[in-house]
């Protein structure tokens, strides 16, 4: 005899394979995209895809559509996160919200055959193709190539630190389909905060209305290869030296605008040194620059700031340095609607909510800009993030299904977000 498994049952034990999949000793993951453990986990989604009765697709970039299909001439609510993790990074970024969306839709299709709502708009389940940008720069790979902020024949140059190409990557594995994307009504997605929010202010769930700003540069530092032994302190042009003060500087950056009553945080990452071995001091220094603000405008005037720095760390290390890229993530405002339907979801599942900005890049960041886009958070534990002790507790996992579903009910009813007076 068979027994109705529930959502939250059903969320539990696929969630749990979803965390086995490529699972490190240290409790983390290194599931960067188009890995063999990636394309495992995509492998195992399209699996649960079919068994939930969807209709798989794949489009040229490698985003999965899983479509909840009842009117062949209504549009999808889109709803997803990312598969792809951080080197070393954590189990719960991104495969959290892509099973949710699988169980959340799973639900409103049995809801929707039975014959308990009567929907406008279809639904489709997403992971998005190289969110983490870890392996392949750009960050929103996936995600930018279906909204066409980037393009595929660009992206598919994209290399690796080892010199493979994304799209080679794409069809090694198996992942560059043709079919067509489903059109879009609306995105609505479901993550991990990955801060203190929700809960410092014990909250369940946070509604996201906007997103902070930031500004990206990639880095180069150029001194001269000599000997660490016979070459004097004083006619060293030492890259790595230079990279060090380009460091602080960022710091310093950040610490200048705090006592200004203004939140920065800046970052030097990715660092690649040249020619990396003993007894040589440091010809070339790679690396990548972040700045981020709540406000656009202060994110800008903060790298200008940084910039006015470089001149004498220059002076400082003998060393010349070329920005070599730079890329703005614009602060944007998530639509007011969108921001109520997840207050109604939270409301109708008897859960908190707290409205927050995210910090942090998603993919519905990108999906902003093109559809209308509502992003959800569930509580993470002490901030972890990115990192192999990233933690939500099972009962805020599960509250942050049920009351997305209940915001995927809204949205498939009205065929999206409702405006007043609906």
């Amino acid at each position: 005899m068979n027994q109705q498994i529930s959502m939250p049952q059903r969320f539990a034990t696929l969630f749990a394979e979803s965390m086995a999949i490529g699972r490190k000793p240290n409790g983390g993951t290194d599931r960067m995209a188009l890995t063999p453990d990636d394309c495992a986990h995509r492998a195992w989604l399209v699996e649960q895809l079919h068994a939930a009765g969807a209709e798989v697709r794949v489009d040229a970039v490698g985003n999965i559509f899983g479509l909840f299909t009842w009117d062949d001439a209504a549009p999808y609510i889109l709803c997803g996160s990312h598969l792809d993790s951080q080197k070393n990074g954590g189990v719960y970024d991104g495969a959290y919200g892509v099973v949710a969306a699988l169980c959340a839709a799973r639900a409103v299709d049995e809801a929707v055959r039975a014959g308990q709502l009567a929907p406008k708009a279809n639904l489709a389940v997403v992971d998005w193709t190289n969110e983490e940008g870890a392996r392949f720069e750009p960050s929103l790979m996936g995600s930018r190539v279906f909204t066409g902020a980037l393009r595929l024949s660009d992206v598919e140059q994209a290399q690796d630190l080892d010199g493979v190409r994304f799209g080679d990557a794409l069809r090694k594995g198996g992942w560059q389909g043709a079919d067509e994307p489903p059109r879009a009504a609306t995105y609505l997605e479901l993550h991990v905060e990955q801060g203190p929010v929700l809960e410092t202010a014990g909250a369940s769930i946070g509604a996201v209305t906007g997103n902070w700003a930031a500004v990206k540069m990639d880095v180069r530092i150029l001194g001269e290869q000599s000997h660490t032994g016979s070459t004097p302190m004083s006619l060293r042009k030492d890259a790595l030296y230079g990279m060090a003060l380009l460091t602080i500087a960022a710091r310093e950056l950040a610490d200048e605008h705090e006592r200004r009553g203004i939140e920065l945080r800046t970052s030097v990452t990715k660092v690649q040194v040249f020619p990396h071995s003993p007894n040589i001091v440091t010809s070339e220094c790679l690396l990548h620059l972040e700045i981020r603000a709540e406000s656009e405008e202060d994110a800008r005037a903060a790298s200008q700031r940084m910039a006015a720095r470089f001149a004498e760390i220059e002076a400082a290390s003998s060393t010349r340095i070329e920005v070599t890229g730079t890329e703005v993530r614009p602060s944007m405002a998530f639509p007011e609607s969108g921001v109520r339907v997840i207050e109604e979801a939270a409301q109708a599942a008897g859960l908190s909510l707290v409205r927050t900005k995210t910090v942090c890049g998603h993919d519905a960041v990108a999906l902003a800009a093109h559809v209308p886009t509502a992003l959800m958070f569930a509580p993470s534990v002490d901030s972890h993030a990115h990192a192999p002790n990233e933690f939500t507790k099972p009962e805020d996992l599960a509250n942050g299904v049920r009351a997305f579903e209940q915001a995927l009910r809204i949205c498939v009813v009205n065929g999206g977000f409702p405006t007043e007076g609906e």
